[in-house]
C-alpha cells in the first residue's frame, strides 16, 4: 500500500473517529439537556395544575356560600318548600328558579348549577331534562359538610363539585355547582407543553415519555398524571445527527484534501528516490539525490555510501571466489595429474632397464610403453585444457538477449530426430522479455546442459529425449532443461556443482562448475531436482535486468559493458 493511500486512510479515519466521538458526546449532552428540560416543564406544569385546581376549588366554595345565605329567591323557595312540606313539585316559583339558576351559572362561570332539595330532587337546572328528577348522590352530598370540593364523574367527564345548603322547618334546600376539570388541565398543559390527564385516564391516553404523578389532597380522589411526548426529543436528535453527519462529511473531505496535499509533498520525493534506487540496483551507478526533508537527504547519503560499500564488497568477493575456485581446481588438477604420471614413469624406467641390458624384448615393449605414455599425456593435456578454460573465463559482456532465439539455435544444433537413434531435443517457450546477459555465455550454459542430458540418456542405453522450457517465474526468467536419463545419484546431488565432481566415467567435472560460475556472474542461480517419471531436471533462474550493482550501466539496448 502506497504512502499516499495510507495518508488518505489515516486522515479519513481520524476525521471519522473525531467526528464520531465529538458527535457522541454532543448528542449525549443534548439528550440530557432535553431530558432535564422535560423534567422542568413537567414539574412546572404539575405545580401550575395544582395551583389552578386548588384555586378553582376554593373559588367554587366561596361563590356558592353567599347565595345560600343571602339570596332572596333562595330564601323564598325554602319557605315555600316548608309550606309544601318538602313537596318540590308544588312550588309556584319554578320558572323564576329556573331563570335564577341559569343566570347564576353564567355569572359564576360554572359548567353546571343545580337547585336541589334534601331528598335529591332537582328543582331547577340548566338541563331541563334533569328538573324534577331525583338523584340520591345529590341527597348524600347535601348531608355532607359544605364547602369542601370533591371529584365527580358525570357522563365520562371529571368535574369539581361543591355545594351549599340550608335547612329550616324540617326541609333542606341546596345548590350544587360544578366545573369541569378537563379544560383546566388542557389550559395549563398547553401553557407548558405537557399532557395533564386524570389518573384513571392516563393508561389509555398518555403518550410515551417522562411521567409524574400528582396527588392533590385538597380535593378528594383527585390524582393527575403529567407526561410529555418524546417526539421533540427525537426530532432534535435527528436534526443533531444530520448536523453531525454533515460536519463529519465535511471533515472527511477536508482531511482527504489535506492528505492529498501532504501525500504529494511527502511521497513525491520518496517515489523519486525509490526510482533512483531502482536504477542503481538495475546497473546505473549514478548517485541518488534526496529531495525534500532533511531525513530524505540523509537517507540518500546513507544509501549512496551503502551502495559504494556493497559494490566494493562485491568486487572483492568476486575476486576471492575466483581465487578460491582456482585454488580448488589447481588442487584437483595436481591430484588428477599425479595419476597419469605414475604409469608414464613406470614405462620410461622399464624402457631404460631393457635398453641398458640390451634385452631382446626392448622393441616389443617399446610400442606398448610409448602408447601408454601418449595416452596419459593426452589425458594430462585434457585436464590442463579444462583448467585453463575454467581459469581464463572472461567476465560477461552484457547485452539484451532474446533467450528463445538463443535456445532455438542450441536446440536446432543438437536435435537429430530424423536419425533412427538420434537425440530428440525440443523447445517450449513462453513470451518472455529480453534479458541483460552475455549471449555467448548463455549459449554455453544451454549447450552444456543439453549435452549433459543427451550423454546421460545414452549412457543409460536410452534414446535421448531433452526438453528445454523457457518462461517467467515471478519477476525473473526461468530455463528448465529435462532429460529421460537415469537422473543424478543422491549421494552426488549435493556436490553436483563443485569442480571435478562428475557422474560420467570420462567427465572432467568442470562443466557444471563453469555453468554455475557463469550464472553467478549474471546474478542468477541453478538447481537440480529429480524429474517426475525419471530423469534429471535443471532449473536456471536469471534476472531480467542482469546482476545488481553493475560496474557500468548500458547506454542503450545492445550496448556492451566493458
Amino acid at each position: 500500500m502506497s504512502l499516499a493511500v495510507r495518508l488518505l486512510l489515516a486522515f479519513a479515519a481520524v476525521a471519522v473517529l473525531v467526528t464520531g466521538v465529538v458527535g457522541f458526546f454532543a448528542r449525549d449532552v443534548a439528550r440530557r439537556e432535553v431530558e432535564h428540560s422535560f423534567e422542568q416543564r413537567i414539574t412546572a406544569a404539575m405545580n401550575g395544575a395544582r395551583g389552578e385546581l386548588v384555586f378553582e376549588a376554593d373559588n367554587l366554595s366561596e361563590l356558592l356560600t353567599p347565595i345560600c345565605k343571602h339570596d332572596s329567591l333562595f330564601d323564598r323557595t325554602l319557605i315555600e318548600l316548608q309550606r309544601a312540606k318538602g313537596d318540590a313539585a308544588s312550588l309556584s316559583t319554578g320558572m323564576q328558579l329556573q331563570k335564577m339558576v341559569t343566570d347564576q351559572r353564567k355569572a359564576l362561570r360554572l359548567d353546571a348549577l343545580l337547585l336541589v332539595d334534601g331528598q335529591g330532587v332537582v328543582i331547577a337546572a340548566d338541563e331541563l331534562a334533569r328538573v324534577n328528577t331525583r338523584d340520591v348522590t345529590l341527597a348524600r352530598m347535601l348531608a355532607d359538610p359544605q364547602g369542601k370540593p370533591r371529584l365527580v364523574w358525570e357522563k365520562g367527564e371529571a368535574t369539581l363539585q361543591v355545594h351549599c345548603a340550608r335547612a329550616a322547618g324540617g326541609v333542606q334546600l341546596g345548590l350544587v355547582g360544578s366545573r369541569q376539570v378537563g379544560p383546566i388541565l388542557d389550559r395549563v398543559g398547553r401553557a407548558y407543553g405537557v399532557a395533564l390527564i386524570l389518573d384513571h385516564q392516563s393508561n389509555a391516553t398518555a403518550g410515551p415519555g417522562p411521567r409524574e404523578r400528582l396527588i392533590i389532597p385538597e380535593i378528594d380522589h383527585l390524582v393527575v398524571n403529567a407526561s410529555i411526548s418524546r417526539q421533540p426529543l427525537y426530532e432534535a436528535l435527528a436534526q443533531l445527527d444530520s448536523t453531525i453527519f454533515l460536519t463529519g462529511a465535511i471533515a472527511v473531505l477536508l482531511s482527504i484534501a489535506l492528505a492529498v496535499f501532504l501525500a504529494r509533498s511527502l511521497s513525491s520525493p520518496i517515489v523519486e528516490l525509490a526510482a533512483q534506487t531502482r536504477e542503481v540496483v538495475r546497473g546505473h551507478p549514478k548517485p541518488v539525490q534526496g529531495r525534500g526533508g532533511r531525513e530524505l537527504h540523509q537517507l540518500a547519503r546513507t544509501f549512496n555510501k551503502a551502495i559504494d560499500e556493497l559494490a566494493s564488497m562485491r568486487r572483492r568477493l568476486a575476486r576471492t571466489e575466483r581465487i578460491a575456485a582456482r585454488r580448488e581446481v589447481a588442487r584437483q588438477v595436481a591430484h588428477e595429474v599425479k595419476n597419469p604420471l605414475a604409469p608414464i614413469r613406470a614405462a620410461i624406467e622399464t624402457l631404460r632397464r631393457l635398453h641398458d641390458r640390451q634385452s631382446p624384448h626392448f622393441e616389443e615393449y617399446f610400442d606398448e610403453a610409448t602408447k601408454t605414455v601418449l595416452e596419459e599425456v593426452h589425458r594430462i593435456k585434457t585436464i590442463v585444457g579444462e583448467f585453463t578454460k575454467f581459469a581464463r573465463m572472461p567476465p560477461p559482456a552484457f547485452t539484451r538477449v532474446d533467450l528463445a532465439e538463443a535456445a532455438g539455435g542450441v536446440v536446432a544444433l543438437h536435435d537429430a530426430r530424423g536419425d533412427d537413434d538420434g537425440p530428440s531435443v525440443t523447445l517450449e517457450s513462453d513470451d518472455v522479455p529480453l534479458i541483460l546477459a552475455d549471449q555467448n555465455q548463455i549459449v554455453q550454459v544451454l549447450t552444456n546442459l543439453v549435452q549433459n542430458g543427451i550423454e546421460a540418456s545414452r549412457d543409460a542405453g536410452r534414446r535421448p529425449e531433452v526438453v528445454v522450457w523457457i518462461g517467467l517465474r515471478e519477476s525473473d526468467v526461468a530455463i528448465v532443461v529435462e532429460d529421460n536419463g537415469p537422473g543424478v545419484d543422491p549421494s552426488v546431488a549435493d556436490r553436483l556443482f563443485e569442480p571435478y565432481v562428475s557422474t560420467k566415467a570420462e567427465g572432467t567435472g568442470l562443466g557444471l562448475a563453469i555453468v554455475q560460475t557463469i550464472l553467478h556472474e549474471h546474478g542468477g542461480e541453478i538447481s537440480y531436482e529429480p524429474r517426475e517419471g525419471g530423469g534429471a531436471r535443471f532449473v536456471v533462474i536469471l534476472p531480467v535486468d542482469g546482476p545488481p550493482l553493475l560496474e557500468q550501466a548500458p547506454t542503450s539496448d545492445g550496448d556492451t559493458l566493458r
